[in-house]
């Protein structure tokens, strides 16, 4: 940008955050899995209830919390909390087929094990068209139709459950393993006496 006079308003945005979490001490050897469309997923569905991902389940909540009333300064009278979470796992030429997760407020997705630079990324990708269809001369933030995040151990990513993503085919000889939760809310939504919400 030439103009030094020019503001951007990334207005009404979807919010996507990217964080890293300690994944010490989280052993992924006894996980059952059964096929998905395009991939593996974990016989079971509530995998962060388990005992022995107590650890793992804090650092997800502490993150959904930072996201919910740190970031979006969501009122401390909702509370966020965890309904479902699984694992994902992707080998050699695998990958995830586009998805959204309905019936949840926030989603998101850690990457437990894989190799770098293997491919495998995270696209998110826009539902939203505008009428016009331009070539554009630099992709960014503002003109793209889709986002792409490569994985590396450790992060987590969380964004709005409506939020359309895929991830790219995986060519890393280690599998590519996942973890994958939603979310909803409970207590008071809103206090205006015209929108008041109890959940």
């Amino acid at each position: 940008m030439n103009n030094e006079n020019l503001e951007v308003y990334p207005l009404f945005a979807k919010t996507i955050v990217r964080t890293q979490i300690d994944l010490e001490g989280t052993d992924l050897s006894k996980i059952e899995w059964s096929q998905n469309y395009q991939n593996e997923i974990s016989n079971s569905q509530n995998v962060l209830d388990e005992p022995n991902f107590t650890k793992l389940r804090k650092e997800c909540m502490k993150g959904i919390n930072d996201y919910f009333h740190g970031v979006m300064k969501v009122s401390e009278d909702t509370e966020i909390y965890i309904t479902e979470s699984w694992f994902n796992k992707t080998s050699k030429g695998q990958t995830h087929h586009r998805h959204w997760h309905p019936n949840s407020t926030l989603s998101a997705i850690v990457y437990m094990s894989g190799e770098t630079g293997k491919g495998g990324n995270t696209s998110f990708i826009t539902s939203h068209y505008d009428t016009l269809e331009f070539d554009v001369t630099e992709g960014n933030l503002w003109n793209s139709r889709s986002w792409t995040v490569e994985p590396a151990v450790g992060t987590m990513l969380i964004f709005p459950s409506s939020v359309e993503h895929l991830v790219q085919p995986y060519d890393g000889d280690e599998p590519r393993i996942s973890l994958s939760f939603n979310t909803f809310v409970r207590g008071t939504l809103c206090q205006n006496k015209l929108m008041r919400l109890e959940v």
